[in-house]
């Protein structure tokens, strides 16, 4: 099942890399479409998606069956129920379109990843991290994985031309184990003449620092929750790099960090979005914070709790997420609890595709009381990434209030920061709550090496 020996594995990554290299001109391309071209080609992909999936996704055949596949478009969607991870981890088998590719199987070549590896000969699998509370498995295609990698990467090498930079050296700070998209599609995809060096997240930041000095990284890559501790790094005369960009994914970027990076390097920060199910979900804005959907892609229809439309300008509570390029998994109206808010208007850099602001938390992250009270993430994110001194953080939700973890590089004065906080949740309704906040020298990552900020309680 698994491409074993080093010969074997690194043939086919030589033949999927020249792919990669056939596809990157009109990728790059695609870029500067406009608003009629991105149109016609979602229609078009849809159509393609929806009839491969009818006719090779016993589970999507009984779901997409009233549907015309050939008349289809992107606002009929709507007519579609959504499907959720529960849906895919429990149907699994009967989504994917290739009866060899079993979940029994995609989950034991995961247990034996050390360094990437292919499934089946020619796909991928990855596992999600799990921050949503649930774990996915997700499967990729040839073309897929290959598309995936030119999706997020594009907007970062057109922004690198117009710095007249190129992408190497090229560093990463992130998860090491395959079963990680940000490990395998970079091993997948590295070039021998554009030099790269990962340094695993879960190592000490003191060899991470170690690691990048050495590098001299031109494009710095990492987790948001990560950039503080690396600018710490800088501000101290440990960490001595020069990046032309910085690039983070994977968690939501607060303002705040943005401001710590822009001013330790006085550089730009390309802030991208993806997800297991889309890694090439959208690609970096070139004149400042946010991002564009790659809707050449994908299909994005940000939504309220109630699953109705919402509009521009005002912030979703999820997301559903059509995958137009992995054919293998069809992810139709897939629902991802990340908050979105699309740009009213067009974007100042001229880009046709949809604009979408920082993602700054996930539905998931809201903590709601036994009261019925609701408080948004941002009501602890402000107040904490107000104070300088603190480097992490982490917030657990308690039954009267919240618990949190701070890391922080000077003195901190905690029983203002605990009453600034105790105000915020009184204002909200929640009556005498009880906010505790401790110092710590670390606060444990995930197995991908995300930070997840917020915990809440199991719903009531």
């Amino acid at each position: 099942m698994t491409s074993n020996g080093a010969g074997s594995y690194e043939k086919t990554r030589q033949r999927h890399r020249s792919y990669l290299t056939n596809l990157m001109p009109e990728f790059l391309a695609r870029l500067h479409w406009s608003r009629a071209e991105i149109d016609a080609e979602q229609t078009r992909a849809l159509r393609d998606l929806v009839s491969h999936a009818a006719r090779s996704s016993p589970w999507h055949r009984e779901r997409l069956r009233r549907l015309a596949a050939d008349r289809l478009t992107p606002a009929a969607l709507r007519d579609i129920p959504p499907m959720t991870k529960g849906d895919l981890m429990e149907h699994w088998d009967a989504i994917v379109t290739d009866p060899r590719c079993t979940f029994r199987a995609a989950e034991t070549h995961l247990a034996g990843l050390t360094a990437d590896a292919y499934f089946l000969d020619d796909l991928h699998v990855i596992a999600s991290g799990g921050s949503s509370g649930e774990r996915g498995v997700f499967v990729y295609d040839w073309h897929g994985w290959a598309a995936s990698a030119l999706g997020l990467m594009r907007g970062l090498y057109d922004i690198l031309l117009s710095l007249g930079r190129q992408a190497a050296p090229f560093a990463t700070v992130s998860a090491y184990v395959a079963s990680h998209a940000t490990s395998a599609l970079g091993q997948t995809f590295s070039n021998p003449d554009q030099p790269s060096v990962r340094a695993p997240v879960s190592l000490p930041l003191a060899e991470i620092v170690t690691i990048l000095n050495r590098a001299q990284p031109s494009l710095l890559h990492t987790y948001p929750s990560m950039l503080p501790a690396l600018c710490e790094e800088a501000r101290s005369g440990h960490l001595h790099i020069t990046p032309a960009l910085v690039w983070s994914t994977s968690e939501p970027l607060l303002p705040e960090v943005r401001a710590m990076v822009e001013a330790t390097w006085n550089i730009p920060v390309a802030n991208g979005w993806a997800a297991s199910e889309s890694n090439g979900g959208a690609f970096c804005c070139p004149v400042g914070p946010g991002f564009h959907i790659g809707e050449d892609l994908n299909i994005i229809e940000p939504i309220d709790e109630h699953g109705n439309p919402v509009p521009s300008g005002d912030r979703s509570a999820k997301i559903l997420l059509t995958n137009l390029y992995n054919r293998i998994m069809p992810l139709i109206r897939y629902e991802i609890t990340d908050e979105f808010q699309i740009a009213d208007g067009p974007c100042r850099c001229g880009s046709a595709y949809l604009k979408v602001a920082d993602v700054h938390g996930r539905a998931d992250d809201v903590f709601r009381y036994a009261s019925g009270i609701r408080v948004h993430p941002l009501n602890f994110g402000s107040p904490l990434g107000r104070e300088p001194a603190i480097v992490e953080y982490q917030v657990r939700q308690t039954e009267r209030g919240a618990e949190i973890a701070i890391v922080a590089r000077a003195t901190v004065n905690i029983d203002a920061l605990r009453s600034t906080l105790a105000q915020r949740l009184t204002g909200l309704g929640l009556s005498a709550p009880e906010v505790i906040v401790r110092r710590v020298d670390r606060i444990e990552r995930q197995g991908a090496g995300k930070l997840k900020r917020f915990i809440p309680l199991p719903t009531f």
